[in-house]
């Protein structure tokens, strides 16, 4: 057996520290200079907040070794644990440079913010293997704030770059990585990628800055899921050689560029540049661009990039009675893309669509159909079930998929095997997860849905997890074949409460330190296309003016240490969060909060290859009973309910993370073990312990289940956090390692 590595952890305090200390928790170090110079294997250092500077004793540039990780307050991108200094490191690919931080081999440097004032300053420089950088900030650099050069391939995610003079990160020579989910905005330019660099760019905000992204030299980036827009000149410049994959018709790049001043996109180059599966009006670029369409391989166009320059920002929005429809999740994409069309003002979901209406669908969304033949009356399911099966020319259905649908018997038997791959590849709909019907009459709102699952199989579309969609319920063997058939693992996530029933409800007390040190910082923006997370709505005022119709809401973000943010005059300042400070701290809920960080764990989760279904994907309340249904419907191999705490007593002192698993499940207490364990090794999260409950989803789940409780929304410390979309997904990312890892075992 492997024997467990044990981390090294070393405590830096600036006020409070001595370098002549242990380093341990109680007589910490004063400098991170000297943290670093005491590393063993595996070592982690703790930062507390305050400012780490020359004044303190730091000799800079500090370099994180290969193997170490330092951390200081992740859950807020930085707030409050400031680094701020310039030194000489002697560069392989430059030479003598004015660096902050260097990170070597796989070091990690989490929840940091990073501050270069020297001329020519750059705040983080990697130059080789695979460091990460995580939930920092980089603010106020005079050149850049990050810089990648070499062969490194680092991990960018859940940062913000704000006021860096020349650009918030920069790539060149061979630099690769991947670059998810942080936010640029008011620097020089947004990101500028030279050379051979070749990242994965994934999910970002990149927005108010001179421009957002600007490419040189030959580089390739791979651009998928970002927003670029209200940058003060252009949104995409691509110069000389670069060649950026903004995707093709077999793979849409989902970016989505809006409102930038000069130009959305401008081709420099003397080549071509290929788009497909972006928002993008043509009238806003400059240069030559094809926009190809998303194809079907059989028939041709279904989809372009371009939005219509008439009005490039207004989505084709559903009617007020397909909002709070069951397939609302599945039919709004189709209407945003115009794959569908409204016949009249309302859309009655709920009303038949005929032949000839759903032959003219599939005609629009490139699928072949012979509208000439097609009739007037309704349609069924299975006939259109099979248009689509076969439209699609899909394979790989078992009948023995439909064994466990007890309306299986109405399907005739020559149709039998369609069904069966529609339900194999996930096209079948249905409010009721355990009927098939048939030989009902179809809706247009599930004609709708199941041509969006259509597109979904033919990788034309991005999935949406919602617990409409019919799936294989038993593992099958094919009787010719000689490998089974293997159902990946179903893992159901009940995000506690919902509807009329907020959970606990509060408004988090501010700390007299998180006053001084937290400011404001601009949102932390998710983008639902790519990660499948829904978000709760903002305050009004906080989102920048004309971003709101293209960006999900989200909850409000903490902000970056007080006097980092720069100057700027009241139109600037105007609409920015934070400033002024609301009068009044927005309220906590936590059914809002809960359903958050369950889809963030999702999103892991799916990652990894299991399945996920989710009790509730929008505000609406189940009862426990039917909690526990869902997951004997699905036949899950484990059932997490994910809830926030409050103290009876509104105590702001209790705070930290408690896990829960039913006395008389063995397996339950294991997954309840994995989780925790992995939650309270991440920093920043307090332990409160594994215990045993008598809660009717542990009592009645017919898997093993777990309670998780992620945090005390009338803490003062867990109250704080809990508001910041940043720190769901801090807390989702341990809770997914550990259902895996539990997952994976039993496997």
């Amino acid at each position: 057996m492997q024997q467990l590595q044990i981390s090294n952890e070393i405590y830096v305090h600036p006020t409070n520290g001595n370098d002549t200390a242990t380093g341990d928790s109680m007589h910490p170090f004063k400098t991170l200079t000297r943290a670093l110079q005491q590393l063993r294997p595996n070592s982690v250092i703790q930062l507390s907040r305050g400012t780490y500077s020359v004044e303190t004793g730091e000799v800079f540039p500090l370099v994180i070794p290969d193997g170490t990780l330092v951390i200081g307050n992740a859950a807020t991108q930085g707030a409050g644990v400031v680094v701020i200094g310039s030194g000489v490191y002697h560069s392989l690919s430059f030479g003598p440079q004015a660096v902050t931080i260097v990170l070597q081999g796989d070091g990690q440097l989490q929840g940091v913010t990073v501050t270069n004032p020297a001329t020519k300053g750059t705040g983080i420089w990697i130059e080789a293997e695979t460091p990460t950088v995580a939930g920092c900030t980089l603010a106020q650099c005079n050149r850049e704030g990050l810089l990648v050069t070499g062969k490194a391939n680092p991990t960018i995610m859940n940062c913000v770059f704000q006021d860096n003079q020349a650009s918030g990160l920069t790539l060149v020579r061979n630099a690769r990585g991947e670059i998810r989910n942080n936010v640029w905005r008011l620097n020089g330019f947004g990101i500028v990628i030279s050379d051979r660099a070749a990242p994965w760019i994934v999910s970002n905000q990149i927005y108010e800055n001179r421009c957002g992204m600007v490419l040189s030299g030959a580089a390739a980036p791979i651009l998928r899921g970002n927003v670029l827009a209200q940058n003060r000149e252009d949104g995409l410049v691509v110069l000389g050689q670069a060649n950026p994959d903004l995707g093709n018709p077999y793979d849409p790049a989902g970016n989505r560029f809006r409102d930038n001043q000069r130009f959305d996109l401008r081709n420099a180059t003397p080549a071509k540049l290929i788009c497909s599966g972006n928002q993008l009006n043509p009238a806003h670029v400059e240069g030559a661009v094809e926009f190809l369409t998303i194809r079907s391989p059989k028939t041709g166009a279904v989809q372009s990039d371009a939005v219509s320059p008439v009005s490039p920002a207004a989505p084709l929005h559903a009617p007020a009675d397909l909002k709070r429809h069951w397939a609302a999740a599945l039919v709004q994409p189709l209407l945003d893309r115009r794959l569908i069309s409204l016949a009249n003002e309302h859309f009655h979901p709920d009303a038949p669509i005929s032949a000839v209406e759903f032959a003219t669908w599939l005609q629009t969304a490139g699928f072949p159909s012979d509208n000439t033949s097609a009739k007037p009356n309704p349609l069924t399911r299975l006939e259109a079930i099979v248009q689509l099966v076969n439209a699609a020319q899909l394979t790989g259905g078992h009948p023995s998929l439909l064994s466990s649908y007890h309306d299986r018997a109405q399907i005739p038997s020559a149709q039998t095997l369609a069904m069966a791959t529609a339900l194999q590849h996930h096209l079948v709909v249905s409010p009721q997860p355990d009927c098939l019907k048939p030989l009902h009459c179809l809706t247009r709102a599930e004609a709708a849905a199941m041509l969006y699952q259509t597109l979904v199989a033919k990788g034309q579309s991005l999935a949406i997890d919602t617990p409409a969609i019919l799936r294989p319920i038993v593992a099958i063997s094919k009787p010719s074949g000689p490998m089974p058939i293997k159902r990946p693992p179903v893992v159901v996530l009940d995000p506690g409460h919902g509807g009329t029933d907020p959970g606990v409800t509060t408004r988090p007390k501010q700390r007299e330190a998180a006053q001084e040190t937290l400011g404001s910082q601009p949102p932390l923006l998710e983008m639902l296309p790519m990660e499948g997370v829904s978000m709760s709505p903002l305050p009004a005022g906080v989102m920048p003016p004309g971003l709101a119709a293209e960006l999900p809401p989200m909850l409000p973000s903490s902000g970056i240490p007080a006097g980092m943010m720069p100057e700027m005059s009241p139109e600037m300042m105007a609409g920015m969060p934070g400033m002024p400070e609301p009068p009044e701290t927005p309220k906590l809920e936590e059914k809002t909060i809960v359903l958050s960080v369950a889809q963030a764990v999702a999103s892991f989760l799916q990652q990894q290859g299991i399945e996920v279904v989710l009790t509730r994907s929008e505000d609406r309340d189940l009862t426990p009973a039917e909690r526990v249904e869902v997951t004997k419907q699905h036949q899950a191999v484990a059932l997490i309910s994910i809830h926030a705490n409050g103290s009876l007593a509104n105590r702001s002192d209790i705070n930290g993370v408690e896990t829960y698993y039913h006395p008389d499940s063995s397996e339950g207490m294991r997954l309840a073990w994995s989780i925790h364990k992995a939650l309270t090794r991440t920093a920043d999260i307090e332990d409160r312990g594994v215990h045993a409950a008598h809660f009717t989803t542990l009592r009645q789940s017919p898997v093993p289940a777990v309670h998780v409780e992620v945090g005390y929304i009338s803490g003062s410390i867990d109250g704080t956090s809990l508001t910041n979309l940043a720190y769901h997904r801090y807390l989702a990312r341990p809770i997914a390692n550990g259902i895996v890892r539990y997952v994976w075992q039993q496997r």
